[in-house]
Parts: C-alpha cells; sequence; structure tokens
C-alpha cells in the first residue's frame, strides 16, 4: 500500500494507491509505503530521485538504526514498535525507514506500525514539504508510542504480579520472560533511536531552523523519559522474576511438607491394620466379637495423635 499526503493551502490531502504504476507525486509530497517490495521501491526510487540502495534497507528486518547521506540523500532509519499479542502485552521492534532529498519525503515500513497513525492524531498541522520539521514528529510520535507501551506492559505486569502470589505454576513466569524479552527489544531500540537523534540535533541542517528548537527539546526529553521508564520496568522485572521464582518454589514445598504430614498421619493407623491383616493365629482381639471397632478406634487415636504431634512441632518451629 502506498499513501501520498499532498499539502493543498493549509490541509493535508491522503491519496490511497495500492500500486506505484499510476502513482502521482508532485514535488514537496510525503509518500508512505507499508508492506514494500523491491519492485515498488525501485519504482519510488526513479518517481523520487532518491538512491534506491538507502531505500532497500526498509527490507531487511535486522537494520539497526543509523543516519546515511549520499550525494544530497538523506537516510535515517529508526527502530519502531511492533504489536505482537497485545492481549499479553508482546511486542517487537522492526526498522522504520525514512529518506528525503530536496523535493520528496519517503518513509518505508515492512509492517503496518501506528506511527503514522499517532502522528496525524496528535500534530495539528502536518507540513510535508518541511522534512525537518516532520522528522523531528516523528522522532517524537515514535518516542510517546514507546512510552503508552511501556504504559501497557507495566499494567500487564502487575496484574502477572497478583496471579503470581499464590501461584505454583510456570505459566505467569513465563509469561514474565516474554515481557522481560520485550523491554530488552525496546531498550535497545531506545537508546539506538537516541543515538540517532543525537546526531540529528548536532547536524547543521537541524540547528538553522529557529522555530524548531522547542521541538528539538521537547523530542528529546520525551526520548529520555521513555528510555528511563524502560530501564525501571526491566529493573523491576528483573527483580520480580527472581522474587517469584522463589516463591513458586515456597508455595512447592509448602504443598509438599502438607502432602508429606498427611502421608505420616495415614501411615499409623495403615500400620495397626496392616500387623491385624497378618495370617497369624492368636492375634490379640482375634476372637472378641467387638474387634474390629476396639481395632479402628486404635488406628483413629493413633491418627489424632499423629496429627497433635505434627501441628505441635509445626507451632514449635515458627516459634522459633
Amino acid at each position: 500500500m502506498i499513501t501520498v499526503f499532498k499539502e493543498v493551502g493549509k490541509e493535508v490531502i491522503k491519496t490511497d494507491y495500492e500500486s506505484a504504476d499510476n502513482l502521482e507525486v508532485e514535488s514537496g509530497s510525503w509518500i508512505h509505503i507499508s508492506e514494500p517490495d523491491a519492485e515498488t521501491i525501485e519504482k519510488i526510487s526513479k518517481l523520487t530521485s532518491i538512491s534506491n540502495e538507502l531505500l532497500l534497507c526498509a527490507l531487511d528486518d535486522e537494520e539497526s538504526a543509523r543516519i546515511d547521506t549520499d550525494d544530497g540523500d538523506t537516510l535515517i532509519v529508526l527502530d519502531t514498535p511492533l504489536v505482537e499479542d497485545e492481549e499479553n502485552s508482546i511486542y517487537t521492534t522492526v526498522p522504520f525507514i525514512i529518506g528525503y532529498n530536496r523535493s520528496y519525503y519517503v518513509t518505508i515500513c515492512k509492517y503496518n506500525v501506528e506511527l503514522i497513525t499517532e502522528l496525524f492524531k496528535r500534530v495539528k498541522v502536518v507540513e510535508p514539504h518541511k522534512h525537518v520539521r516532520l522528522t523531528l514528529y516523528l522522532v517524537y510520535r515514535l518516542a510517546t508510542l514507546f512510552i503508552n507501551y511501556l504504559k501497557k506492559i507495566n499494567a500487564h505486569t502487575e496484574v502477572l504480579e497478583n496471579k503470581l502470589r499464590n501461584s505454583t505454576k510456570n505459566k505467569e513466569l513465563l509469561e514474565l520472560m516474554d515481557t522481560n524479552k520485550t523491554l530488552v527489544y525496546f531498550s535497545t531500540a531506545l537508546n539506538a533511536d537516541k543515538g540517532v537523534l543525537s546526531r540529528l540535533l548536532r547536524s547543521q541542517t537541524y540547528k538553522k531552523f529557529e522555530s524548531d528548537f522547542d521541538l528539538m527539546e521537547d523530542t528529546e526529553v520525551e526520548m529520555d523519559q521513555a528510555i528511563e521508564m524502560c530501564s525501571i520496568y526491566r529493573n523491576i522485572l528483573s527483580g520480580m522474576m527472581d522474587a517469584f521464582a522463589s516463591v513458586i518454589n515456597n508455595n512447592m514445598n509448602i504443598i509438599m511438607k502438607t502432602l508429606a504430614a498427611v502421608t505420616i498421619v495415614i501411615s499409623l493407623p495403615t500400620l495397626v491394620a496392616s500387623i491385624y491383616g497378618m495370617n497369624v493365629t492368636n492375634m490379640p482381639l482375634a476372637n472378641n466379637p467387638y474387634g474390629f471397632w476396639i481395632i479402628l478406634a486404635i488406628c483413629v487415636v493413633f491418627a489424632i495423635i499423629g496429627t497433635v504431634i505434627l501441628v505441635l512441632l509445626g507451632n514449635g518451629r515458627r516459634n522459633k
């Protein structure tokens, strides 16, 4: 899918195209491509005169965040979050490509991410022909997108924490491991994006527009906040996983102790019943008409005595 954003007066007109065959673009337009292939990227490269080699980076899932320039063309690669399982707050990161020259602005992502939607939802005035400001807006919204997802991850972690308090299973612990993996992806992506942003803010191209200075500062603050939140949540989650691994072991130990106590209590009357189950003559109470009930009473008494002893021993250890 190809979407062209063109500024007409003070409004941005959005036009969708299924392919690049009938694509019409004017100077100053912004072209966004989702789920691209090599052929589409090549056609866009010819239409905009942006290096095809630079734009093809969008097809590499392992492309790292960076900035590159080639004969007037600028390439910016950012790592953006992608939802894998929203219900369980599992996310990953994928490359988001920004490429532009004097006339055209192109963004490409191999997957459908929320960054473009988030941009138009939050930014009142989008000006496709102002490449520096548009790039800063994208980076700013990228940072806020990370923050929104981090808040969802934190909320999901609290739910898992409540479940783990009395759990003896590994399901919740495995979910925490998936969440921790997401935070690792986020931490790596945010630090890489921070490096890209720092380079942009140091470049003369971005320093020459005084009207963008406030946006530059806000973008840097938002990115730092996302990095700090990710670091805090990751540290908390790491400690939580260690703590709850011990909690699960302790819960299992309590269950095993209870089962062991029940086994001991049952073994006492079982011992009596086993003795009287032997094929031996002249057993005590063998000829007594109430022998069965007397033996049963003895078994019950032994069971009660065993239970009382175990309870007293348990209370004694707790008091110590």
